[in-house]
């Protein structure tokens, strides 16, 4: 038995939210962070550069790949510089916002686009990622920041 296969063990989100560049000729392309090639896809569609086609030809001439290299602008350059947070996609945090329904569950960091003022994150357990103000994340472990106090 492998350690994967383990009791106790769980897939991470690292391992499961995969990048894939999704476009379509004479549309442009985005860069969408899924679970699979069908979600990337799924939510592709919804965006404002394919918005003006029919779902139909949608279907017909989009093409989706999984991208294997990091990204060089992850669209995070405003919040490090804005906020001192070290924010990077992949990397694991937790939310502190003690209003937040989310307050004190832990995820991982989503490619959020070119150019964003929030943190895309998707929490351990959830298929669905949530925006939240760079206040509310910490790249902490609770415990951790509790010890040091």
């Amino acid at each position: 038995m492998t350690d994967d296969a383990s009791p106790g063990r769980h897939r991470t989100p690292v391992k499961t939210w995969k990048l894939y560049s999704v476009s379509v000729p004479g549309f442009g392309r985005e860069i969408i962070h899924a679970l699979s090639k069908q979600d990337a896809l799924r939510e592709a569609r919804n965006c404002e550069a394919f918005g003006s086609m029919t779902l139909t030809r949608f279907r017909q001439i989009a093409t989706a790949y999984m991208l294997r290299e990091p990204l060089e602008d992850d669209g995070y350059d405003y919040i490090r510089q804005q906020y001192g947070l070290d924010v990077r996609v992949s990397r694991r945090c937790w939310i502190q916002d003690q209003k937040s329904s989310s307050y004190g569950k832990s995820g991982t960091i989503l490619y959020a686009g070119r150019s964003t003022s929030h943190v895309r994150v998707a929490l351990d357990g959830s298929d669905t990622p949530l925006n939240f103000h760079p206040l509310d994340v910490s790249l902490v472990p609770p415990e951790s920041r509790s010890q040091a106090a």
